[in-house]
């Protein structure tokens, strides 16, 4: 059966092929053959297969050069083997392709992420990391990467046949992703100025940066990398790549048909947008005109819409300019670009402008002008904004600051700014437009636009300072704000200075009644604060939809803003302060001291409290510092390298210079090698700098001063560098404080919430405690909402040399376990504290030629203390003992005397002890009268006693007789004992 369906389908086959019609001249088309080893490649004619067979092609045809490329604007004639011109209509980038429609991934990308394990990563000791949810994602108009815990890698392999450039445009806004850019050629080498571009510079947002990178001939490699550094907090917003263009490539046979909304002449490289109001089709050479009166077009349109009716929501209401008289009235005005149709039925009309009324006052510390309208007041002088401005009382001073709480025009030091992916997105460039009471984010705006309004500060009259474990307060900004959303709006305050870059302080998103905001600023700097406002959140805002203005009604509205303790503004008041003596102008008091309340005069503070505020009132205004520190001079808290704690005396000046130490080795999985540097100072004015030799943000500062910091370090790499076989330097990057402030110095394992991991805690066994010194950044970030800690703990080890040892705790071997708190451990003989007197060890030596040498030694648990140890020195030998020794002597001679004296009297009455028991023991075993008793110690009686003998006439007779009259003389001695018994003549004495 299958060798009959076999047959069939030959024989169909056969067929088929017989049936196929002659080909014809248009039926073929060109190819080139691979290059030979001459360098050339054949032109051969091939006609479209399946369609026709046999025919005529055009003979082969032979071109020596294998790599040719024409410029943008031309074409590869492969017919004539030439170069031409782009027809109308069309565009070409000559050697050259570009790519920014991204509704997948195009042919030559490839994407791919691997878990990267930072030490900012809160999770990092919680099993893997899940890296689905990351990586290069196509989103129609634009790639994203959202970085997170995985290092995204977007790569693009292309063949330039000639010297030639990658494009790309992004937008970069989220400074916890690292983004890098590198090319590489055949054998993965970096090109020669890679450090200059490897890491594209922050964007503001909303905006789309531009770069361009020159590329070698030959084979290159591509990479688009991210990284997430911080996994808390808010949703990180993505880095985005909208389009890609590289230029170089081989020819192209043919020019591209300009799209839809754009128009082209001749040898062009490029296609326009046709204006507002025209429209064309794909590969159109002109625009059309749309019919004004009934048709719009915005602009890059198509095709022409049909003007809908007036609405209500196609006007929005101002207030006119303040006139010389003061007055001002409603204002109606269309939004642009206008669409609406007036003359339809039903369409509403333009309201007429509103009856004069009077202006609303001045801000405070502003008064009116004409022309200008509202203005500051000069210097030295004060209005609440209703009055005029007037000089403020002798023995006062203004008190400058930023107070908006009326929008009839846009304030001083105040600009507002839209951007949006279409020109025609912003329907002024100004986007923010005043109301009054308020000033909202405007109407007529695509959904995609992205409106700011900033202030620009020129600093503030605090002084930046850290007291008792909390910043000082420089200065403060407040506002009051509404946002009426019907969908996923986002609003955010942000700040950018010149010691840091932009950083977003908060974000708030959907709908929101009434806020009020404040924020406390503890960096005296120059800073721009800005508002910024967006429809719909960042995923849908490059999203192609039916409508641009779909949620044209919601916007953001803000109250109020307030920005206290200013360099400049206006002053609403008046604040007393000293009076000089021969001047009629305010003083501040002398550092160290504030002002009384009742009677202005300066008096000084306390020791060790430092004053911050320019006008200090009360004595409240005088801060203590934290234990172990010292303010000698009332400005700063320090700590001595010479410092007391605990009645304890220690010198740390041998230890005093910044200290450098490298963190564990760390590796991505793809086996790239990285490790922290960290860099610590531990007393006096010694700050320690972490720098980078390599930065990724625009505006950011190329080292970092602080107490303690650290830096991010990747080593050098052979067969890396800007030519083969050589090396690449070691990049230094994200740096970053890990301690600005020292809050204290103390024993205790706690101080201000912040405690000394338990791994560094000693035991209460030892002899010595160690010392912790306690440092703080209070800086927010995501990662860390309450900013950075770290704990230095000195310990005494006298066996430790020169500086000592620092080291990391083992269940933490980067120095944190959490990303937010460090721990250090420095052993050193340097922190042993001194010795006291009394603590020293006198030693005598021999006597030599009547002198004797005395040496002082230290024990183990303290130091020799310095300038006050005693040197070594001779005395003159002594025969005589001191009198101390001779009183020791004396009374041991006189104890063993006593106990002498007292031990003869013991064994002299033991001995007659003794003596009576053996007589008892004798009058127990006596038998028929006689005794048998031991041998006696002596015969002799003691003086004083007699021999007694009593005689009886009549003798009892017996034995038993004789044992019941036996008895022992009452006197008893240490001679013979003598029994009494009754002598007859009958019984001899014997």
């Amino acid at each position: 059966m299958w060798i009959y369906l076999m047959l069939l389908s030959v024989f169909g086959f056969q067929s088929h092929v017989a049936s196929l019609r002659t080909c014809q001249p248009e039926d073929f088309h060109y190819e080139f053959t691979e290059c030979d080893s001459a360098g050339g490649r054949w032109r051969v004619s091939v006609p479209e297969p399946g369609v026709c067979q046999g025919g005529v092609s055009s003979p082969p045809k032979r071109t020596e050069d294998c790599s040719v490329s024409c410029d943008p604007g031309w074409y590869f004639d492969v017919s004539e083997l030439v170069c031409a011109v782009c027809p109308n209509g069309t565009y070409s980038l000559g050697g050259g392709v570009h790519y920014e429609t991204w509704d997948r991934l195009p042919e030559g990308f490839s994407s791919y992420t691997e878990a990267f394990r930072s030490a900012f990563s809160v999770s990092r000791r919680h099993g893997e990391v899940d890296c689905s949810e990351y990586g290069w994602q196509t989103k129609g108009d634009y790639l994203a990467s959202k970085g997170g815990q995985c290092a995204s890698i977007l790569v693009y392999t292309v063949k330039l046949v000639k010297p030639g450039a990658v494009r790309y445009t992004y937008q970069y806004t989220n400074e916890d992703i690292i983004f890098e850019f590198e090319a590489q050629d055949e054998e993965c080498q970096s090109l020669d100025d890679a450090d200059d571009y490897k890491f594209p510079s922050i964007t503001r947002e909303g905006q789309w940066v531009t770069r361009s990178v020159k590329l070698k001939s030959g084979p290159n490699v591509l990479h688009w990398k991210t990284i997430g550094i911080e996994t808390r907090g808010s949703p990180s917003r993505p880095v985005l790549i909208k389009s890609i263009q590289i230029s170089g490539v081989a020819h192209s046979s043919e020019c591209s048909l300009c799209p839809e909304g754009t128009f082209s002449g001749p040898g062009a490289s490029q296609c326009q947008e046709c204006p507002e109001g025209t429209y064309a089709p794909r590969g159109a050479s002109a625009c059309l005109p749309c019919d004004p009166v009934t048709e719009y077009a915005p602009k890059g349109s198509a095709t022409c819409l049909r003007r809908p009716p007036c609405t209500s929501q196609d006007y929005y209401e101002i207030d006119s300019a303040c006139d010389e008289k003061n007055q001002t009235r409603a204002v109606y005005r269309w939004v642009e670009p206008r669409v609406c149709r007036e003359q339809m039925e039903g369409s509403v009309s333009l309201p007429p402008s509103g009856e004069l009324k009077t202006c609303p006052p001045c801000n405070p510390g502003m008064h009116y002008t004409t022309g200008p309208g509202c203005v500051f007041c000069g210097r030295k002088e004060h209005s609440d904004g209703v009055s005029p401005c007037r000089p403020c009382p002798p023995s006062t001073a203004p008190n400058y600051g930023y107070q908006y709480q009326w929008w009839t025009a846009m304030p001083p030091n105040m600009a507002a700014t839209c951007m949006s992916a279409d020109d025609m997105g912003c329907s002024d460039l100004d986007g923010w437009q005043v109301g009054g009471d308020h000033i909202h984010s405007g109407r007529g705006h695509a959904d995609d636009a992205y409106l700011v309004l900033s202030l620009k500060v020129g600093g503030f009259r605090g002084r930046e300072g850290f007291v008792s474990g909390r910043p000082m307060e420089v200065g403060r900004i407040s506002f009051t704000f509404e946002l009426s959303c019907t969908s996923d709006c986002e609003f955010a305050f942000m700040e950018a200075s010149t010691k840091k870059g932009v950083t977003v302080l908060q974000r708030w998103t959907g709908a929101q009644a009434r806020l009020y905001y404040s924020y406390l600023i503890t960096r005296n700097d120059s800073y721009t604060f800005s508002w910024a406002f967006q429809k719909v959140s960042w995923e849908k805002s490059y999203q192609k939809t039916g409508s641009s203005r779909l949620f044209d009604s919601d916007m953001a509205k803000v109250f109020n803003i307030n920005v206290t303790n200013t360099i400049d503004g206006g002053a609403s008041s008046c604040l007393p302060c000293p009076q000089a003596p021969a001047s009629s102008g305010c003083i501040p008091c002398p550092a160290g001291h504030y002002i009384q309340r009742n009677t202005t005069e300066c008096t000084h503070c306390p020791p060790d409290t430092v004053v911050t505020d320019p006008l200090p009132y009360g004595p409240e205004a005088c801060l203590p510092c934290g234990p172990g520190l010292t303010a000698p001079d009332h400005l700063t808290c320090i700590v001595q390298c010479r410092l007391a704690v605990d009645n304890n005396t220690y010198d740390l000046t041998n230890i005093s210079s910044a200290r450098s130490m490298m963190g564990s080795t760390l590796f991505t999985s793809s086996g790239t090698k990285f490790y922290h540097m960290f860099n610590i100072s531990l007393c006096g004015n010694t700050s320690v700098t972490c720098a980078n030799n390599v930065t990724f943000m625009e505006g950011e500062a190329t080292s970092i001063v602080s107490r303690v910091c650290r830096s991010t370090i990747v080593p050098g790499m052979e067969g890396a560098s800007v030519g083969r076989g050589g090396r690449m330097r070691a990049v230094a990057t994200q740096s970053v404080t890990l301690g600005d402030h020292l809050v204290g110095v103390t024993t205790n394992a706690t101080l201000m919430d912040i405690t000394v991991i338990d791994e560094f805690r000693q035991s209460n066994s030892s002899h010595n405690k160690d010392l912790h010194f306690f440092y703080t950044t209070p800086m927010s970030t995501r990662a860390c909402p309450d900013g950075r800690t770290t704990t230095v703990t000195l310990r005494c080890d006298p066996d430790e040399t020169g500086q000592g040892r620092v080291t990391l705790p083992r269940q933490c071997p980067d120095g944190t376990c959490d990303g937010c708190n460090f721990h250090f451990l420095w052993t050193s003989a340097h922190a042993c504290p001194e010795c006291h007197m009394e603590d020293l060890i006198v030693v005598h030596g021999e006597c030599e030629g009547g002198q004797q040498k005395v040496h002082y030694i230290t024990p183990n648990h303290c130091r020799a203390p310095s300038g006050i140890m005693p040197h070594r020195h001779y005395v003159p030998c002594v025969t005589r003992l001191p009198f101390m020794v001779e009183m020791i002597v004396l009374s041991t001679v006189s104890v063993a005397m006593l106990l002498c004296l007292l031990l003869f009297c013991l064994w002299k009455k033991n001995q007659r002890l003794e003596y009576k028991y053996m007589s008892l023991v004798a009058k127990a075993s006596s038998k028929d009268g006689m005794m048998e008793l031991p041998r006696p110690e002596s015969c002799a009686l003691d003086d004083g006693e007699e021999e007694e003998v009593q005689y009886s006439k009549n003798p009892p007779r017996g034995i038993l007789s004789k044992f019941r009259q036996h008895k022992v003389a009452p006197t008893e001695g240490r001679g013979l004992l003598m029994e009494s018994v009754t002598l007859t003549s009958k019984d001899p004495m014997t």
